[in-house]
Parts: structure tokens; sequence; C-alpha cells
């Protein structure tokens, strides 16, 4: 039987009540974690005690951090491996096919580990539906050649993955 990816509706935003992050004073990992509704979040490192809270009004646009213009050439400075609320490196980022392979908690490695392990990718006729990850993930993540390389990638990143 043939395993088929049908979830094109999960957005990148339904990772981030969860973010593994890289904590700035001590370069170990730490979790960001959604307080309330979507609007605050708060890093305490358990390691060295570095603790920071952010809020976001509810449709605000992420990376609220990065109040210039020039935000989406940062955001791809760094391959989008970034926190979206405390412009923080993520903890589970690795060198993949060229590009940088990155996930936001689990959850998300599971959602990329199922979309790139289906050899048959279906859309269901879901029209006007332009905010979904999977439509929207990189050409390179989504070619067959890279399928391997990818699956050993996520891997790492779920060897990575701190006790919580």
């Amino acid at each position: 039987m043939v395993f088929r990816f049908r979830d094109y509706t999960t957005c990148l935003s339904e990772f981030e009540h969860a973010i593994w992050v890289k904590c700035p004073r001590c370069d170990r990992p730490v979790l960001s974690r959604c307080l309330d509704q979507q609007t605050t979040w708060r890093i305490a490192c358990p390691h060295c005690s570095y603790t920071k809270t952010a809020t976001r009004r509810a449709k605000q646009k992420p990376m609220p951090w990065w109040s210039d213009d020039n935000w989406w050439t940062e955001y791809r400075k760094y391959n989008g491996a970034v926190d979206p609320l405390f412009g923080l490196p993520l903890w589970l980022q690795t060198p993949c096919c060229g590009e940088t392979l990155w996930a936001y908690n689990e959850a998300h490695l599971d959602f990329l580990e199922a979309y790139i392990r289906a050899p048959l990718r279906e859309r269901q006729g879901t029209k006007g539906n332009h905010h979904g990850i999977a439509i929207r993930l990189p050409r390179w993540m989504k070619l067959a050649h890279h399928r391997e390389p990818l699956l050993k990638g996520i891997q790492h990143l779920r060897d990575r993955l701190p006790e919580p």
C-alpha cells in the first residue's frame, strides 16, 4: 500500500506553541512556550536562568523583534531557522542537501517526515488555501532524490531533541 500525504491545511503557526531555541546566554536548548492564546511566549533556561517574555497582538505579523524594513533579508540570512518571536536561532537545525533543514519541535518533525516519506502527495482540490506549510515548502525538500538525505536529517534532529 502506498502512503499518501494529504494534509495541505496545517500552517506553520500551528507549531509555534512550543519552539526549541538556543539560549543566547549559554548556547544550550531552551523551550519557548506559548502562555496564552498565541499572544504571549516565555523562555526560561533551566541551565543558566535566562528568562525573557515576548508578546504579539493576535493579528500582528511574526518577527516583531525586527522593527526595520530589512526583516525579510535578515530572515533569509538565517535560512528561516530562527524563532519567530524572540529572533533566537532554532535548536533543531542541520545542514542538508546544501540548505538548512529546521523544525520548531517534535510535532513539526513528524509533519515534515510524513510529507517527505510519502511517495504520493495529493492536494484534494483545496482551492484558495495558500497558507498551508506543505504548499510553501522549498523545492529542494520536495524532490524525490533528496528523500533519503532529508529523512537522515530529520532523524539527526530527532536525536537532538532534549528531554522535556
